[in-house]
């Protein structure tokens, strides 16, 4: 299994007479410009995937609609709320054990979840410190199913590495 975990793009400054609901905050005109060129560049690299899951918070779903449009996807992300900002990766690994151990899944949330996620799925001490910035990408793979210290860091790329290969 090949595991694509994207931290979702820019959104707004927290601001609770603005989102009182801070699930509600959306991505920013700057953000949505950057997604864009991001899932450009990962296309570009030929970075797939199969399925395409996202946090229920609307920046999140925000940053799959930009993928599913860029890579052309006639359907609609798959919500989970794994993915949501205290996610952890023994939930991430019960997420991934729903698709084929063939599969490559692409995973939209939140810091610092998804780079402690990342750390427990590759090290098996899990004190590994990744740093993933907004619109950042991990790859991880995986020899059949998806487990916890055991999978490769196949790659990590800052918002700056795909905004260069998106030219």
């Amino acid at each position: 299994m090949d595991v694509i975990l994207v931290r979702h793009a820019e959104a707004g400054t927290r601001d609770p007479n603005t989102w009182p609901n801070d699930e509600e905050r959306p991505l920013t005109a700057e953000g949505r410009k950057k997604e864009t060129a991001a899932a450009r560049a990962m296309k570009k690299m030929e970075i797939g995937f199969d399925f395409l899951v996202t946090s229920p918070l609307v920046r999140a779903r925000q940053t799959a609609e930009i993928l599913a449009a860029v890579y052309g996807w006639q359907e609609e992300p798959l919500v989970s709320d794994a993915l949501g900002p205290s996610c952890t990766a023994a939930a991430l690994v019960k997420l991934l054990a729903k698709f084929p151990p063939d599969s490559r899944v692409c995973l939209v949330g939140h810091e610092p979840s998804l780079s402690g996620a990342a750390a427990a799925l590759t090290g098996r001490s899990g004190d590994v410190r990744i740093e993933l910035k907004k619109g950042g990408v991990i790859g991880i793979g995986f020899e059949g199913a998806a487990a916890l210290g055991e999978g490769t860091l196949r790659f990590l790329l800052k918002p700056g590495h795909l905004k260069k290969v998106g030219r």
